[in-house]
């Protein structure tokens, strides 16, 4: 089911299930949840449709103990029996468990431990949308 949306229903969407992944990491490794306000826009397909990507970093707590095959087996576990979604996971260049949570209307979400392993990086890509007369592809927004 592909629903229309508008740029500002992209973004809340993103933004939205970039929360509730954060929510899988355990709390008590969690120091803050940095939410980037704004993203870019991509082109994501040949007729002038775009997306919006965002970016949420999970912080951990010095020395947490983070479990990243326990957290993108969860997320996989939740997903996967979901109508809206499915899950493939697979590991980073570096080795670390990662989980992509695909929408039944194109969204897609990234999750995995950084390279540094102070965080937890969620990389999100909204459903496609019709760009507003006006609006710049090249701005954040």
């Amino acid at each position: 089911m592909n629903e229309i949306v508008t740029i500002d229903q992209a973004k809340t969407i993103a933004q939205e299930m970039e929360t509730t992944l954060a929510g899988f990491v355990p709390p008590d490794q969690v120091a803050s949840i940095d939410q980037n306000p704004t993203g870019a826009l991509m082109s994501c397909s040949t007729e002038g449709d775009y997306l919006w990507s965002g970016q949420t970093k999970v912080m951990l707590e010095p020395g947490a103990a983070y479990d990243g095959a326990a957290v993108t087996s969860e997320i996989a576990a939740t997903y996967d029996d979901s109508e809206s979604y499915r899950t493939e996971t697979d590991t980073t260049r570096d080795g670390q468990p990662r989980a992509h949570v695909i929408g039944e209307n194109g969204e897609g979400y990234l999750v995995a431990l950084s390279v540094d392993k102070a965080f937890v990086q969620i990389l999100s890509f909204s459903p496609c949308f019709v760009l507003p007369d006006g609006v710049s592809p090249s701005k954040p927004y």
